[in-house]
């Protein structure tokens, strides 16, 4: 089996897992439909049927927590009989992280695959608690992944995790209310902000959208999509983090403009209060990941069938970037006696038309990194009752295709423990986003360094 080459300084790194304190900030990132989509990411049964299988099949252990995941297991089964995978719900999103790295340290209890989100695997990698895929043939399957997926689980030639569901960013908008208004809709931010003038101006009661600045996985998916990712990092001790450079700077100031205007709101995500704004008039769009209007409209009342989806302004008119906001993969954790079986199991999950039929079906809800049902013409024809006629997923899979690639940092749970406060005086009116930009940049730089890292920044 290849292994990750050693990497500088990895022994000198102090890496703390601030996993517990996070709970309540990561359950807004939206794996596998989000937290404004109950119905899609219920948790899974504590462990899923086994009883098809073999007495003589490879026993294997799944901890995973989204929606209909338990029934994709059960297809697995069923339909190849040396190996036997149980489902286990060890919690969602940072309460799964916290038991595996308890496990990790103790050197057991570990499962034999975890779900874990994208933003969350470099924090693992850098611990060496994933098995490399690379020697298990997963280069079999890269060609199904859209390119920002396979990017987020891969190092060099090493392959950490399979991916499996993904989140790109579109404007979904209320066309009744945008015609109404008289507004077009914005193919730049320099038309997106006029719009914002034109709706306010006819309506102080209306803001084009909301922007929650203590949504860490929300701000980022827009930084992303500008060219003001904070972040770069490569494997190693080195990171770099600025959220004080050129292009952070003019992203802040931009959305602080329209924050000072009133014409963003800065309800917090999934509130009832983000809800009301969007069914009453007060919001005309929102900047949605691809799995929001599945959720969103178990939410909303009086709109329903108003909405249609658009590709996300653009810095330049004619460009094509999205930004990414949620999203899993599958890795197989470091000490499985059974890798090879695992690796079969998650290629299979997040590579396989069976598969997908069930991940992306009523009960998962899941949109997919996977490019064969992305590039499917039912698939992308497909309605909903929020958007009337109109077909979501042709845009949002188009935007997939075009997503930003993110550098996420192995610090990603002590920055989502630490935005939260740090953003909380923007909404607060105490201070601008530029002011907590700065404030942040500092934070994380000493948190990173106490850890081990070389950082570099603005």
């Amino acid at each position: 089996m290849r292994r990750t080459p050693p990497r500088p300084r990895a022994r000198a790194l102090k890496i703390v897992p601030l996993v517990t304190a996070v709970v309540s900030v990561i359950a807004l990132s939206g794996c596998s439909g989000g937290s404004d989509a109950s119905a899609t990411v219920a948790a899974s049964p504590s462990s899923t049927t086994t009883a098809s299988c073999s007495s003589g099949a490879t026993q294997l252990t799944f901890w995973g927590w989204p929606a209909g995941y338990d029934l994709a297991v059960d297809e697995f089964n069923k339909t190849h009989p040396n190996i036997c995978v149980a489902l286990e719900n060890a919690g969602a999103s940072a309460q799964e992280y916290t038991k595996l790295t308890d496990a990790l340290k103790a050197g057991s209890g570990t499962p034999d695959i975890a779900t874990i989100e994208y933003f969350e695997l470099p924090s693992f990698e850098i611990t060496n608690s994933l098995v490399d895929l690379s020697a298990f043939d997963l280069a079999s399957v890269k060609a199904t992944a859209a390119p920002v997926a396979w990017s987020q689980v891969s190092r060099g030639p090493a392959v950490y995790a399979m991916p499996v569901d993904l989140g790109p960013l579109a404007l979904f908008y209320n066309q009744k209310q945008f015609q109404a208004a008289g507004v077009q809709v914005p193919a730049t931010w320099d038309d997106f902000a006029a719009a914002a003038d034109t709706l306010h101006a006819k309506d102080p009661t209306v803001a084009i959208t909301n922007f929650d600045p203590t949504n860490a996985q929300a701000t980022l998916a827009l930084m992303q999509q500008s060219g003001a990712f904070p972040f770069t990092y490569s494997g190693g001790s080195d990171l770099g983090i600025n959220f004080t450079g050129a292009k952070q700077t003019a992203f802040a100031a931009y959305w602080q403009k329209l924050i000072s205007a009133k014409e963003v709101t800065t309800a917090a995500d999934f509130s009832p209060a983000q809800w009301s704004n969007l069914d009453s008039g007060a919001n005309a769009a929102r900047l949605s990941p691809a799995w929001g209007p599945v959720g969103m409209q178990l939410s909303i009342k009086n709109t329903i069938g108003d909405w249609n989806t658009a590709p996300l302004p653009q810095s330049t008119a004619g460009q094509t970037a999205s930004g990414n906001w949620g999203g899993s993969s599958l890795a197989v954790v470091k000490g499985t006696p059974h890798a090879a079986e695992a690796a079969e199991f998650v290629k299979w999950f997040g590579g396989s038309d069976a598969s997908w039929k069930i991940l992306s079906g009523d009960v998962g809800g899941a949109f997919p990194s996977y490019l064969p049902l992305l590039n499917d013409t039912t698939f992308q024809n497909k309605t909903l009752p929020i958007t009337g006629s109109t077909t979501p997923n042709s845009t949002f899979a188009t935007a997939a295709k075009s997503v930003e690639n993110p550098q996420w940092p192995p610090i990603m749970t002590a920055a989502l423990t630490q935005w939260t406060s740090t953003f909380a005086g923007v909404v607060n009116g105490d201070q601008t986003l530029q002011q907590a930009f700065a404030t942040f940049q500092d934070q994380m730089t000493t948190y990173a360094k106490s850890q081990g890292f070389t950082v570099t920044g603005s």
